[in-house]
């Protein structure tokens, strides 16, 4: 017979609950780091699949039978299931990893089921922000990126424990190892690689680059990615005066393909995190220009390892591009740069200690008194 206290404690199973399972995204790189590392994690995704993102076989997961389809289970009432869940892969620890459906369901189990430690992580200030900001008091803790999601969150009413977890790279995989550091060519490509998503901005870059084109017609594009507006993106490229100098490329597999295409890698993005494309594309010893939005500007060092430049400021790009071609050693110095940024500040093995730390530790603390459940 169980004492008090002692099924909690051995409750030790972690459930992350997604919308869906894209291949390459920063959460599944890191639960099955933490699965490698002997932590208990069971996926559950809550939505079908979208036809647009390649999804990740989850091979090894499943093999485990760690994985669980709640897409039909995805309503505020459908607590109950995830409750049974909870009971049968003993989880002490749930995970939420923007699954829209899991605030409602959440609250309601917490409820009901105090002992259930919850965690949230978030990338930046979109719905999910406001979702989690409603119900912070049924939740033990947060994750974050970046210090400017810290901050925002840090005057959240009945705020738990904020973990800020600086994201990083393979450095051995990203690195300038098809692409040599050398002088910029006449003809000049700035890329865009990410999701096709309105936040991620690519009708913005779109939009940039046929304004650059007016003013540098030797200048080139190219843009990688797949989502949402992927088909209005191909479509307004070919509708476009500046489409001989713009290629759409899709989606593509390998990251560093598409870092290899282009010379400067451009960060549109209207809203963002900490996205991992600039660390990945410095890694690769890529400069980059993005947007001073979310925590993007703790990512930019101005002039070392990139630069801080609205879509909207064309003029400033093309006289960054004049710039590196009137003296080339000063953009070689920026790609090196931008590989010493990524050695010294964007190193994986300390972002997944990180994330074990704070799982781990969660595990070991007992869920916190709800103070405020929020809206249900």
């Amino acid at each position: 017979m169980l004492v008090e206290g002692e099924h909690e404690i051995r409750r030790q199973g972690i459930l992350a609950l997604l919308p869906f399972f894209a291949q390459g995204s920063l959460s599944l790189i890191v639960l099955r780091e933490m699965r490698a590392r002997g932590l208990d994690i069971t996926l559950a995704n809550q939505m079908a699949h979208p036809a647009e993102l390649k999804a990740d076989p989850l091979v090894d997961f499943r093999a485990a039978d760690r994985v669980i389809d709640l897409s039909a289970h995805a309503l505020p009432g459908d607590w109950t299931h995830l409750a049974r869940i909870v009971d049968k892969c003993e989880i002490g620890l749930i995970l939420l990893i923007g699954a829209p459906g899991g605030y409602a369901q959440l609250s309601r189990l917490r409820e009901r089921r105090r002992d259930i430690r919850l965690l949230d992580w978030l990338f930046n200030t979109g719905p999910h922000f406001h979702s989690f900001s409603l119900r912070a008091g049924c939740f033990d803790g947060v994750l974050v990126e970046s210090v400017f999601m810290r901050d925002r969150l840090a005057a959240t009413p009945d705020i738990g424990r904020i973990w800020q977890i600086e994201s990083g790279v393979d450095l051995q995989r990203f690195r300038p190892v098809n692409r040599e550091i050398s002088s910029p060519k006449e003809t000049f490509i700035l890329g865009y690689f990410g999701r096709m998503s309105p936040e991620k901005n690519p009708l913005g870059f779109v939009e940039m680059a046929e304004r650059i084109h007016t003013m540098s017609p030797s200048t080139r594009f190219v843009m990688y990615g797949a989502g949402g507006q992927a088909e209005d993106v191909a479509l307004r490229i070919a509708a476009s005066q500046a489409r001989g100098a713009i290629r759409f490329a899709g989606y593509v597999e390998d990251p560093c393909v598409a870092y290899a295409a282009m010379d400067v890698l451009v960060v549109p993005s209207l809203l963002d995190g900490r996205p991992a494309t600039i660390i990945e594309a410095n890694a690769c010893g890529l400069p980059v220009i993005a947007s001073a939005v979310g925590g993007i500007p703790q990512l930019i060092e101005e002039g070392r390892n990139g630069h801080l430049v609205s879509p909207r400021n064309p003029e400033r790009m093309v006289s960054l591009i004049a710039g590196w071609l009137a003296d080339p050693e000063s953009f070689m110095a920026l790609q090196r740069n931008a590989r010493g940024v990524a050695e010294a500040r964007f190193n994986r093995s300390a972002m997944l200690d990180g994330y074990e730390v704070a799982l781990r530790e969660s595990l070991a603390t007992p869920a916190r008194r709800v103070l405020h459940i929020g809206e249900l």
